[in-house]
């Protein structure tokens, strides 16, 4: 057993506080009940032992205190309706389980002689408790292997427990070794419960609606057109602007030089011959 009691609901108003266990342990390949993971109330008296299941004395059954285990069973029991003798399951207040996993199923053995790994979640949040199991050598499973609902600030609301794992042979040679085991308490914050939606106090932060004007609406519109007019006008004048510059451009050519009509002035000469000259004659 974990040697100092824990508190599964703390403060006032109580917050909740979730815990995850992992431990690796390997079982003989002998009968026997196997290993299991208790939560028991603080007032259980773990040095007393009785040849019960797993070694976990619960005194007469009227006055049997609350307990959830988590069992790793290598023995089929017909008085608790054990599935078969190489099962996991939750068990509540009794070693009927509430929920049981054969895992065989998953191509593993129990009291194989083999190494095994198990992390067990309760989230408080989520009111859920989470069960994995895998080969050494693995990671930490994804999909549970066990999922169960159970609120346990309930079964002990602000009362201590202890946390442990207990293992008993009876009359068999079946032996467990636990090779290491870690335990860790995570508190939840008030405001991360889940509670239920108040649609009145919705109603007391609404704030009212503010009904405006018709003239007011009509000022708004009218102003906005006449934005739109004046930004339409610019950007046409712009545009016709820079078209009459860079549109009308057209490439020089050179120009020919031409010589411009002089007038020349002329006299008509008249030539009259009276007499044709001889030749050689004067």
């Amino acid at each position: 057993m974990y040697k100092q009691p824990i508190k599964l609901v703390e403060g006032n108003p109580g917050n909740l506080v979730s815990f995850s266990t992992y431990f690796s342990f390997l079982m003989s390949p002998d009968n026997g009940d196997g290993l299991a993971f208790v939560v028991v109330p603080s007032g259980f008296n773990a040095s007393v032992f009785d040849n019960t299941p797993f070694g976990l004395y619960l005194g007469p059954e009227k006055s049997s205190p609350k307990f959830v285990a988590v069992e790793f069973d290598t023995m089929r029991d017909a008085k608790f309706g054990d599935l078969n003798d190489n099962h996991v399951g939750i068990d509540v207040g009794g070693f009927v389980s509430v929920k049981v996993r054969n895992v065989s199923s998953n191509n593993m053995v129990l009291n194989s002689g083999k190494r095994l790994h198990s992390w067990i979640d309760y989230e408080a949040g989520s009111k859920t408790l989470e069960v994995r199991l895998s080969h050494s050598g693995d990671i930490k499973p994804i999909d549970p292997l066990l999922s169960h609902p159970i609120d346990l600030s309930k079964t002990w609301n602000d009362e201590k427990v202890l946390i442990g794992l207990t293992s008993s042979n009876g009359n068999s040679s079946q032996t467990c070794f636990l090779h290491s085991w870690n335990f860790k308490l995570r508190r939840v914050p008030l405001w991360m419960h889940s509670q239920p939606l108040d649609p009145q106090d919705f109603a007391k932060h609404e704030k009212p609606m503010v009904v405006q004007k018709k003239s007011g609406c009509i000022l708004k519109m009218l102003t906005a057109m006449i934005f739109g007019t004046a930004c339409g006008a610019m950007g046409a004048f712009m545009v016709l602007y820079l078209w009459t510059i860079f549109g009308n451009r057209r490439p020089v050519m050179p120009e020919e030089c031409s010589v411009p009509p002089v007038d020349f002035e002329y006299k008509k000469v008249k030539v009259i011959v009276d007499k044709a000259i001889e030749d050689g004659k004067h």
